[in-house]
């Protein structure tokens, strides 16, 4: 789970440092959506895939999370984001599904499991183990 550009390219670093190659779910914090918006999480995203690029970390793969809210989330899917999550009690739901189909992309009904990060500096030398102990452990695609 990340909240910063910093966390970002902390994230895609470390993948690359244990090897991993398949595009790394960067979730939003949850209810991102409302706050956050899909403009600015993209942007962070994309600013810290450009902060990790010396190497050849893996792709980055925005999740912003938009709790219950179809709009947002029909708003994230035409701002490019590939993933959303959309919990499944929302009545649009399905609908809100059709539209991610029809964009070659994707909403969840629950985000993946994911280490928060926490609001912290990524440089913090905890903030890195944590993340380095759930990569680690993870098995390859989230």
């Amino acid at each position: 789970m990340v909240r910063s550009a910093e966390q970002v390219a902390l994230a895609l670093r470390t993948a690359e440092a244990l090897g991993r190659s398949e595009a790394l779910p960067l979730v939003s914090p949850p209810g991102a959506a409302r706050w956050l918006g899909a403009p600015l999480f993209l942007a962070m995203v994309a600013e810290g895939a450009r902060q990790a690029a010396e190497g050849r970390p893996p792709a980055p793969l925005p999740v912003l999370d938009c709790r219950t809210a179809p709009g947002l989330a029909l708003a994230a899917l035409r701002a490019g984001l590939p993933v959303v999550v959309l919990e499944p009690e929302c009545p649009a739901f399905a609908a809100a599904e059709a539209v991610a189909r029809a964009l070659n992309a994707a909403i969840w009904p629950a985000p993946p499991p994911a280490v928060d990060l926490g609001p912290g500096r990524a440089t913090a030398p905890r903030t890195h183990l944590r993340l380095t102990r759930w990569l680690a452990a993870e098995e390859p695609g989230g």
